[in-house]
């Protein structure tokens, strides 16, 4: 049940949405977010009773959003916020998709297991925010490597251990089986000649496409994107 539903009649894009176990937040909390509040329902929430909060509604900054984020991390409700989450970074378009693709034809990537995705950080399956992977790039801006930092940047192409984990949730990875899942990092470029870092992911014949969390020029590979979903 959305808690929400009495306080507001606001309905939120999809890729906007975190949700908030309803059971954990206190009078104050709750009176100071109504404004960012959405009446979204859940077709299958994990929990009894959540808050659905519009990050869009929150600020436009994104040093602002992730302040909140971390802040809020302890009352997300993460089992029914993963797919938002996906939702910020899905990359469905076919001249980018082309891109990786010949990316990784030319040999023009970084690859990396799940399982040793995962292993970058400490207590993966209890860290959420403000844990992000920072792909770090040569020269040319080929992905060449990746690293865990604890402290958000706009200015570095980073991706959230939350979108990961998101992945291997809806993919239905359990920790025995992140072995199995490819993570593909390659540098695309938009029709600006403006570059940035997507990645592949794929486990047999199963193959999706995200972009980044945010980055150093906003909005480089969808314009329609809002700040709120790639943060996330």
């Amino acid at each position: 049940m959305n808690l929400a539903q009495n306080l507001t009649q606001h309905i939120a894009d999809p890729e906007n949405i975190i949700i908030v176990d309803g059971a954990l937040p206190d009078k104050k909390w709750i009176n100071t977010h109504t404004p960012f509040m959405a009446s979204n329902v859940l077709p299958n929430p994990k929990i009894p009773t959540y808050y659905v909060i519009d990050l869009s509604l929150i600020s436009k900054q994104f040093a602002v959003l992730m302040e909140w984020l971390t802040a809020n991390n302890s009352l997300i409700s993460f089992q029914d916020s993963f797919w938002f989450i996906t939702l910020g970074h899905e990359l469905k378009n076919s001249i980018y998709e082309t891109q990786i693709e010949d990316a990784i034809k030319a040999g023009l990537y970084y690859a990396i297991q799940g399982e040793d995705l995962a292993d970058l950080v400490k207590n993966f399956d209890t860290k959420n925010y403000p844990f992000y992977y920072q792909i770090q790039i040569n020269n040319s801006g080929i992905p060449d490597g990746i690293k865990v930092v604890d402290q958000y940047n706009a200015e570095i192409t980073i991706f959230s251990v939350a979108l990961i984990k998101s992945i291997f949730a809806l993919w239905d990875i359990n920790p025995s089986q992140r072995e199995n899942i490819n993570f593909v990092f390659t540098k695309v470029t938009n029709d600006r000649d403006e570059s940035t870092v997507a990645f592949k992911v794929y486990i047999e014949n199963k193959v999706s496409y995200y972009d980044y969390s945010t980055g150093p020029t906003y909005n480089i590979l969808n314009a329609s994107k809002s700040k709120a979903a790639c943060i996330k």
